[in-house]
């Protein structure tokens, strides 16, 4: 019984946590579409912006920064689109779909010979910011898997 509720809580709370950034994202999405611009675009710029965020982070060990270059990346992605589509007349669904391949793309090679680390769910546990409190720092961790596939930490 108590590994069911453990499975129904780590289940909500990856529900709660995964789904925050595509509801933002939706919102967004809603915005752009009252004014009249599709932006299929919208999930090459949450990855830059999480590229550039994590990365930023990464190397000055700064959430701060992190979250200054996570925007930035967002508002040059948000600037080839409006270029793409205002100033050179194309079309925006497609300015939008190369925007994501673009965004999938670059992020996996800048990852990989930035970090090492590219195109897969790596393991973070190197990659320290200050100020964000890690639990078990330095211990070795083995992966709890249940039969929901869903994954927690145990020593």
């Amino acid at each position: 019984m108590d590994q069911i509720l453990v499975d129904i809580t780590l289940i909500l709370d990856s529900t709660v946590r995964l789904a925050v950034p595509l509801i933002l994202a939706s919102l967004a999405g809603l915005y752009s579409e009252r004014s009249g611009i599709i932006d299929i675009g919208l999930e090459g710029k949450l990855l830059a912006g999480a590229f550039a965020a994590a990365a930023m982070s990464a190397v000055t060990g700064s959430a701060w920064l992190g979250l200054l270059a996570g925007i930035g990346a967002a508002l040059v992605f948000s600037g080839i689109h409006g270029l793409a589509s205002i100033n050179f007349k194309g079309n925006q669904t497609i300015s939008g779909v190369a925007l994501n391949f673009l965004a999938a793309g670059l992020t996996t090679f800048l990852g990989q010979s930035w970090f090492r680390r590219g195109g897969g769910p790596g393991s973070w546990g190197s990659i320290r910011v200050r100020g964000i409190p890690t639990s078990h720092a330095g211990t070795r961790k083995r992966r709890h898997c249940s039969r929901a596939t869903i994954c927690s930490t145990r020593h």
